[in-house]
């Protein structure tokens, strides 16, 4: 939407070729012409400390009867970053025109009434604020217009042509419009909410300092769009948790492992028709998990819902119990390693800050039941836990070594569920899983074991190579330590008359 600058922004260069400094003699000019929000007529040196950045200083006839004066009013004028400093034009010295330029402020002088400029000043500064209030209402008007976040923000960046604008969580950029950000920028930020508000969010501006617009009239702009995105943000998020309701049951499913892909879809037809489940699409279950002595912020669903956009799309976010989970599409291997990698590059430094964790689910061609999915991203999040805040972690890279991470055997046992599922579906899996400790037990000798076994070397050596077939890494020095806990695990879990007799009758 179109603006003329000219009739909402006042500088002193401006001034001089066609306003109310017209008829006054420049004295020293800095190079960068300075913004006029404010004028005030001073008789008294102490006034001028009291002023606001941007504005004219007139000194009084009496004011600028001595040379002293009128220095130590230039002065205070630097500091207090004025615009310009007006003296009558009979009380000026060359000494006032070379203290200008050593602190680098304007310098102006007047032949007529200095009370005469500061009240014609007044009155354009007056106009223009007019022009500025009639602005503000229509870009209250634009915004309201807007029903999304992002249109809200790029609205407003509109309005300032182009100036960067962002919506901000403790200084994590949640999402943002108009020029990326430079070092150099002036930063305006504005509250969204208020005490009584959930939201702890600020609408920021990053301004260049070469910008045209008064940071003024930024911030009164940003005020005016602060509604705007408060009602935006809060719509976003009430339907993005109504989209994500079918995510929350299916996490509550995650007993339901039995099944096969196409069992559970077929049993749960409805349930994923609501997800927009694609049928034969692979996908990646994500789960975000905080760490257990964090206190629960309302916000922090919301908040992760923007983070997320930025790498899973629009996948639904849910909040369950004991995290975050959004189920991604992810038609081949190449695209769920790619959405691991941008989870870790573009999530993980705010995930750090927000004190969570991330883990995901294996891709496979052929896509397991999605309890299976959920139960392998959750595992991978708690076993992020250990690292530390930011960590984002895949069980694709984790398998068998995921169980290191828990004292709880209920957890190692579901590990080996998934990790190795071969191995648990076989019929002959506790012969294997005896054989496979005594041969840890034993620290890989094949005789000791199945001495301790009562077996034959040859017959255990059998039963590793089984081992082996069923998917059980014997060959991977890195993962015995899991593999053992594991199998250690699994043992618990075997009917107590299962000896070695017992075992021998099952070869």
């Amino acid at each position: 939407m179109p603006r003329s600058k000219n009739e909402t922004r006042l500088d002193v260069a401006g001034l001089l070729a066609h306003g109310s400094l017209r008829g006054t003699t420049p004295l020293h000019l800095t190079p960068t012409s300075g913004l006029i929000e404010s004028v005030v007529l001073v008789s008294q040196l102490e006034a001028i400390r009291q002023v606001r950045p941007n504005t004219v200083v007139v000194l009084s006839s009496e004011m600028g009867s001595g040379g002293w004066l009128v220095s130590a009013a230039l002065r205070h004028a630097w500091e207090r970053r004025a615009s310009a400093v007006v003296v009558a034009g009979s009380a000026y010295a060359s000494a006032a025109a070379g203290l200008a330029d050593r602190l680098g402020i304007t310098l102006l002088a007047t032949d007529g009434e200095p009370a005469e400029l500061a009240l014609a000043l007044a009155a354009e500064i007056g106009a223009a604020r007019s022009v500025v209030d009639a602005e503000l209402a229509r870009v209250a008007r634009a915004v309201a217009k807007d029903t999304t976040l992002g249109d809200v923000l790029r609205t407003v960046s509109r309005e300032l042509d182009g100036t960067g604008i962002s919506l901000e969580y403790d200084g994590l950029v949640l999402t943002a419009a108009g020029t990326p950000p430079r070092e150099t920028d002036e930063v305006i930020p504005v509250d969204v909410g208020g005490d009584d508000s959930g939201l702890r969010f600020t609408l920021t501006a990053r301004v260049p300092t070469s910008a045209v617009h008064s940071l003024r009239l930024v911030r009164s702009i940003l005020e005016v769009a602060t509604p705007a995105v408060k009602a935006a943000w809060l719509l976003e998020d009430a339907l993005s948790t109504a989209r994500a309701v079918p995510t929350a049951a299916i996490a509550a499913l995650d007993q339901d492992t039995g099944a096969t892909g196409e069992e559970f879809e077929e049993n749960h037809r409805h349930l994923l028709n609501q997800l927009g489940w694609r049928e034969g699409e692979p996908y990646v279950a994500v789960w975000f998990r905080s760490g257990p002595a964090q206190e629960p912020r309302p916000e922090l669903t919301a908040v992760l819902r923007l983070l997320c956009r930025k790498v899973t799309g629009r996948s639904p976010l849910a909040e369950v119990q004991g995290g975050w989970l959004t189920l991604v599409p992810a038609g081949d291997q190449t695209a769920s390693i790619q959405l691991e990698t941008r989870i870790r590059t573009r999530l993980g430094p705010a995930l750090a800050e927000l004190g969570l964790v991330a883990g995901l689910s294996r891709w496979t061609e052929d896509a397991p039941a999605l309890a299976l999915m959920v139960r392998e991203a959750r595992l991978s999040a708690e076993s992020a836990q250990s690292t530390g805040p930011g960590t984002v972690l895949g069980f694709a890279s984790l398998g068998v070594g995921a169980a290191t991470a828990f004292i709880d055997m209920d957890a190692v046992a579901l590990v080996a569920e998934l990790a190795l599922p071969r191995l648990m579906a076989s019929p002959d899996r506790e012969v294997i899983i005896t054989a496979v400790a005594a041969f840890l037990d034993h620290r890989g000798s094949v005789s000791l074991a199945a001495k301790s076994l009562s077996l034959h070397r040859n017959t255990l050596q059998a039963r590793l190579n089984r081992a082996r077939e069923l998917g059980v890494p014997l060959d991977i020095p890195s993962e015995l330590l899991s593999v053992h806990l594991i199998t250690k695990v699994l043992q618990r879990s075997m009917p107590e008359k299962t000896t070695a007799e017992d075992l021998l009758e099952k070869k």
